[in-house]
């Protein structure tokens, strides 16, 4: 059983209600409702549990509840509990056993991203496709069930690659996606077609159903990974609640062909799929398309070298938003980098990169200082080894703008970010450092703001960046993050020996190669 299936059941029981517990642990009910819908996970430490296990253990007092609660978790004990503190930490215990399937989809996700490559694409004329003949396609035809959507979709999209003027397809499914992607073959065939359209120019709009439970819509984003990082996708999401029961499924190309569907919940079996070239017919699903996401919000903004659009004034907005945040890359973080270091780096840079990126550097570092009064501000770093940095190895953090550019350090370059960095440990409470000696998921980022949003990619070529302020993502993330820290990574202990390791490179730094400290820097400086 799945957590969230493990607490429905506790609150079944109990005849518990969502505002219920939440009152009597001191949380809010919505957050009851997402670990219930298994929108959001536990996350590894949270303390909330005990909470719960204490409440439902004081609960379960009839027999019959202390009957059905003992056949759902005795296989974590074989003696029945006969206190109520015995009783809580059992089904403390049980709450926290990993599902068979324990497979983590943020991990999954962002595995995806760094697997992946720019390969040579199968297009159509590589992969065994039905020859499609315009003259003989019925302007309105009617294909019934799970094959026929497959059907349906395939002639679509050919039709679509057979059109010579690139146009935005609208995509939007919320019915079962099984017949997506329980056949290999079919997938593949698709997989080919939806990249073969895009190449040819064209772009899509898609809007995502995020009332499936998180993992299913995590695993739906993976799929689209591919294409996502084509960058010719906007992907929209519903915001509110829809209680699932009838669902449908419509796939527009304005100026070519339309395949609409619809279902009672999962029931795709025996559903007729309409597929048409009418004119009218089509204009009139897109204006319903169109009904639909004008109700809907970006579910994330997606930014690489060939659409960097207006990535730094997305990036600015998600920083000038007040919350805690956890930053993790694989070098050091550019918001921290002192003036004079990044005025040294930026020299290297072409000028037409170099001039956006100085206005903006200046107005976040500004931000950031500003909201370390208030707010904590946490970076999981993995330190390149002093060879690495000696060699001008390592690599500067170019996230704020994804490019096909990579620059690397001087040797003092990196002391004197370094220095900063312990200047803002001694000065700033709210500033915060977990060093690593493992480069978990590396090649990606991830910087995410509590109930803000996230910023999640690639920062390998081909780079590839995420904006999402979808607050379920967020808080999936979130989590994530969190789980990555050690409860003790605040305390001053913790502080005090990430200190002692970044002084220890930054004397090895200076005593190799001549020291570099300058005059002014030994006083500190203000921020």
């Amino acid at each position: 059983m799945t957590f969230a299936e493990k607490l429905d059941l506790l609150m079944n029981i109990t005849n518990t209600s969502n505002s219920l517990l939440a009152h009597s642990i001191s949380l809010d009910a919505s957050f009851i409702s997402r670990l219930r819908r298994g929108v959001r996970a536990p996350a590894k430490n949270a303390n909330y549990i005990q909470a719960m296990s204490g409440y439902f253990a004081r609960c379960c007092q009839a027999e019959y509840q202390k009957t059905a609660l003992w056949k759902a978790i005795r296989t974590s004990s074989p003696i029945q509990p006969q206190s109520t503190d015995s009783m809580a930490s059992l089904i403390e215990q049980w709450l926290w056993e990993p599902a068979q399937d324990d497979s983590d989809p943020i991990d999954e996700l962002l595995e995806s991203m760094i697997d992946f490559r720019f390969k040579r694409m199968e297009t159509a004329a590589t992969v065994d496709l039905p020859i499609i003949d315009n003259q003989a396609i019925a302007e309105t035809e009617v294909l019934h069930g799970v094959k026929g959507k497959r059907a349906a979709v395939l002639t679509f999209l050919s039709l679509v690659i057979s059109n010579k003027h690139p146009q935005t397809l609208l995509l939007f499914s919320d019915e079962d996606l099984s017949w997506l992607t329980e056949d290999p073959e079919f997938t593949a065939k698709w997989s080919a077609l939806m990249l073969q359209v895009l190449k040819n120019g064209n772009r899509i709009k898609m809007i995502h159903t995020i009332n499936r439970n998180l993992d299913e819509m995590l695993s739906g984003i993976k799929g689209w990974i591919p294409l996502y990082m084509t960058g010719a996708i906007e992907p929209y999401y519903y915001p509110k609640t829809r209680d699932g029961l009838f669902r449908r499924t419509l796939f527009i190309a304005p100026d070519t062909a339309a395949v609409s569907s619809s279902s009672v919940h999962s029931g795709t079996q025996n559903t007729a799929n309409f597929f048409t070239t009418n004119r009218d017919a089509i204009r009139a699903l897109a204006s319903e398309y169109n009904n639909l996401i004008a109700l809907c919000r970006p579910l994330m903004r997606i930014f690489n070298h060939n659409h960097q659009g207006n990535y730094l004034e997305t990036l600015a907005e998600f920083e000038e938003e007040a919350g805690d945040t956890i930053a993790k890359t694989d070098m050091l973080t550019n918001i921290t980098i002192p003036e004079e270091a990044a005025a040294s780096i930026l020299v290297r840079l072409s000028d037409v990169i170099a001039n956006r990126l100085r206005t903006y550097q200046q107005r976040r570092i500004k931000t950031f200082y500003d909201k370390l009064a208030t707010h904590r501000f946490t970076e999981i770093l993995s330190l390149p080894d002093l060879e690495t940095i000696l060699a001008g190895k390592a690599v500067v953090n170019l996230s704020a703008i994804p490019n096909e550019t990579q620059v690397f350090y001087t040797p003092r370059e990196y002391y004197l970010h370094l220095q900063n960095i312990l200047r803002l440990l001694k000065t700033y409470d709210n500033y915060h450092i977990h060093l690593t000696g493992t480069k978990q998921l590396e090649g990606n980022m991830i910087y995410v703001k509590e109930d803000v949003g996230v910023l999640v990619g690639r920062t390998a070529v081909p780079a590839v960046i995420f904006a999402i302020n979808e607050s379920n993502m967020t808080a999936a993330f979130w989590d994530y993050m969190n789980v990555l820290l050690p409860k003790e990574y605040t305390s001053t202990k913790n502080r005090s020996h990430t200190i002692e390791e970044i002084e220890t490179l930054a004397a090895q730094l200076g005593g190799v190669t001549g020291t570099f400290r300058l005059p002014h820097e030994s006083r500190s400086p203000s921020p």
